[in-house]
């Protein structure tokens, strides 16, 4: 009995990677202000990316991209993550935008490649969703860093005046689920092109898994 389950959790990887990042959004706000935390993180954070790259399903030249996209990304991630230096963090945030934009469109591919919904494509669609969050947060403070107040965050949101990867990963969930509280705000022009690039791909990816649906149900009827 434990194998047989043991072998069906093995089948679904796209549910541990959201798994993962789930865990990683929850345990973030505690571990980031301790030094051991953040290694923690760094760690947990080079997980997420194997499990992304197992998720991914990529095959042939794909598999050899994503190989290419996750060795640099890792390097850089623990670089950064001892040494932030000048250039090590927009190296680091760039490398990791890169990957997980390749892991996102392995997932979409692997979730339209037939007519058939799987349990595994379920969990790929939510990965996916979270994921699109997770390559603009990374864009996001790639511009920030580049253009230091590229964000503006209300001081009482903020009171040590620091914009911080955490704040433009929460800031990318409500852009890409079109919340807007309104507490940051993209002040140049960059940032706002990002934004409006988020805003169109999740109402587009939201369309997009509906209609998928329905059309299988409308499939399966007749």
């Amino acid at each position: 009995m434990a194998t047989v389950f043991l072998h069906r959790v093995a089948r679904l990887p796209n549910a541990w990677l959201l798994l993962s990042l789930i865990t990683l959004v929850v345990l973030y706000p505690f571990l980031e202000p301790f030094q051991g935390g953040r290694a923690a993180i760094a760690a947990f954070d080079l997980m997420i990316l194997f499990s992304a790259l197992r998720a991914a399903r990529a095959t042939g030249p794909e598999a050899r991209i994503g190989y290419v996209l996750v060795w640099p990304a890792i390097a850089l991630h623990i670089a950064a993550a001892f040494y932030p230096t000048a250039w090590l963090v927009p190296a680091n945030l760039a490398t990791q935008a890169a990957f997980h934009a390749f892991v996102v469109v392995c997932l979409l591919r692997y979730m339209l490649r037939d007519e058939v919904m799987t349990l595994d494509e379920l969990f790929a669609a939510a990965g996916l969703y979270v994921l699109m969050a997770f390559v603009f947060a990374y864009l996001y403070a790639l511009v920030e860093t580049f253009s230091p107040g590229a964000f503006f965050i209300n001081p009482a949101n903020n009171p040590d005046g620091m914009t911080r990867w955490w704040e433009l990963l929460y800031f990318s969930f409500t852009c890409l689920t079109s919340v807007g509280f309104g507490e940051i705000t993209p002040v140049s022009d960059h940032a706002r092109s990002l934004v409006m690039i988020q805003q169109m791909l999740g109402v587009l990816y939201i369309a997009l898994v509906i209609s998928r649906l329905v059309a299988m149900q409308a499939s399966r009827r007749r």
